[in-house]
């Protein structure tokens, strides 16, 4: 008897720990999917509990969009790492463009938010350690300001 009641309080708790993981799951696919749709990027709905979270895409003729979630490991804690990738082809020289004002001061702000930023001739690319997004208006303010940038450095097609 003791242990039949030790058994089913053991398999409500376990029923209970999937029961919220799934929930999370289930809003975290909703936002990421409302952020992709707003972004116009592809994003396929995790289904598997430890799944990965990506969107990418091409957003008008050049630039090329990815935004992923990973999280590390580091002994008995994890930190989760928001990567954001915008390339754009062909690439640029930089130098003709980064003295620009208007680019030091877009380029000030993204750093603000993205911290780790990384710009060369052929891509910007920004990684933020605070945990994984959840919130789609987050998701799209972050790559809307990458795109930004990226608008600043890549030539107008205007002929």
């Amino acid at each position: 008897m003791c242990c039949g009641l030790i058994l089913v309080a053991v398999g409500l708790i376990i029923f209970f720990i999937f029961y919220l993981v799934g929930g999370r799951r289930t809003k975290n696919n909703d936002a990421w999917k409302q952020a992709a749709t707003e972004l116009g990027l592809d994003f396929t709905p995790v289904t598997r509990m430890l799944g990965k979270y990506r969107m990418s895409g091409v957003i008008g003729k050049q630039l090329s969009c990815s935004v992923w979630a990973h999280t590390e490991q580091h002994g008995q804690s994890s930190i989760t790492y928001m990567n954001y990738d915008v390339k754009f082809s062909p690439p640029v020289n930089l130098v003709s463009v980064s003295n620009s004002p208007h680019f030091q001061s877009k380029f000030a702000e993204v750093r603000n938010v993205l911290k780790n930023l990384e710009v060369s001739g052929d891509s910007i690319k920004a990684t933020r350690v605070r945990g994984f997004i959840r919130k789609s208006e987050i998701l799209v303010q972050n790559v809307k300001l990458l795109i930004q940038l990226a608008e600043l450095i890549i030539p107008n097609e205007e002929t």
